[in-house]
């Protein structure tokens, strides 16, 4: 069943597609956007303007990262134009063609990517661009994973910025519901462009007087050869765990059990610097051993000034940190404005 949902935008399973449905002369559907693996019918691949997407309706899945190329095609379908052009969508209303989105069902995925163009071009919330699809599919329920991926949009304001600490946070996320263990998230931040601020910032390196170091720029040395290994715009700076929180408290358990054996309240001064990116100093020790944890010597006179474990650790206030890329604040001196108390 093919089930329009609003102007030319249209539904549907797969059914339609195996059926080899008319949609041109039944629909005046002239694109198919397939969100779903496998292949499709070449009636449809061959004669129709069609896009696929190559996803699993799977919880763990990153859909948010296509929704600006399935918002392009549908924007292309409706008005004939992807937005970007001259002739902007923005300035029109009525819809020139029609495009059919489909999944296997017609219940996740697709609604999935039409709630996110709604969103995207109508400036809806999550709830009233589902409200929308639900109207006209009762069964519309994109799974748990993709629900909070749509609200993850809504925050960003419908814009995919990889830079910002929501989309770090996701990806973070996502990849240890996949690999508890953190290969997969060395993986994929190793495979991003180091931070390289230290070296954009050469003159930095060279030990100086404390007051020349400037509120806005401020320095993390090595204690022990005053080398700097960090600047202060790379911490990840973060808030203590509250009072009630599971977090404010280290809890020891019997060992194979789930005994407790004590209960200690987290510290009011984290121990730790911990990084937002690892830094191009410490390529070596992440990619030449291809350990999950380790430690970082001071890349002039090899000093252990921290170290690093790719599924978290927490931190002596009590915060989960994931990755964990660190300084120990014993080992170096932050040359400015405080930030661990």
């Amino acid at each position: 069943m093919v089930t329009r949902v609003l102007g030319g935008i249209y539904v549907s399973s797969i059914k339609p597609i195996n059926e080899k449905v008319d949609l041109r002369s039944k629909y005046n559907i002239e694109h198919i956007l397939s969100v779903i693996p496998g292949p499709i019918d070449p009636l449809y691949t061959e004669h129709y303007k069609h896009k696929q997407i190559d996803i699993e309706d799977s919880e763990t899945a990153n859909i948010v990262k296509w929704f600006p190329e399935t918002n392009r095609f549908i924007e292309e379908a409706l008005f004939g134009c992807t937005g970007d052009d001259d002739e902007s969508s923005d300035k029109q209303t009525k819809h020139k063609g029609s495009v059919l989105v489909h999944c296997a069902q017609g219940a996740s995925r697709s609604v999935t990517v039409v709630a996110a163009y709604l969103m995207f071009k109508y400036k809806l919330n999550f709830s009233q661009a589902l409200h929308a699809v639900k109207r006209k599919i009762s069964e519309a329920e994109p799974n748990p994973g993709f629900v909070e991926q749509l609200e993850l949009y809504g925050k960003m304001g419908c814009v995919i910025d990889t830079s910002s600490d929501a989309w770090k946070n996701f990806v973070t996320d996502l990849s240890l519901q996949k690999d508890p263990s953190g290969h997969d998230l060395r993986e994929i931040t190793l495979h991003k462009s180091y931070d390289k601020g230290i070296e954009h910032n050469q003159s930095q390196q060279e030990t100086g007087p404390a007051s020349s170091v400037s509120r806005q720029n401020p320095q993390i040395r090595c204690k022990r050869c005053r080398q700097v290994v960090a600047l202060g715009s790379q911490i990840d700076t973060h808030t203590k765990p509250d009072t009630d929180s599971k977090q404010a408290h280290f809890v020891k358990t019997a060992p194979n059990s789930r005994r407790v054996v004590s209960t200690q309240e987290a510290a009011n001064i984290c121990s730790h610097y911990f990084l937002k990116e690892p830094l191009n100093w410490m390529r070596p020790e992440l990619e030449g051993k291809g350990e999950l944890e380790g430690k970082f010597s001071c890349p002039k006179c090899q000093c252990k000034i921290g170290g690093y474990s790719w599924r978290g650790s927490r931190c002596s206030c009590g915060k989960w940190m994931v990755p964990a890329i660190h300084l120990q604040s014993a080992k170096v001196d932050y040359m400015g404005p405080n930030i661990i108390e």
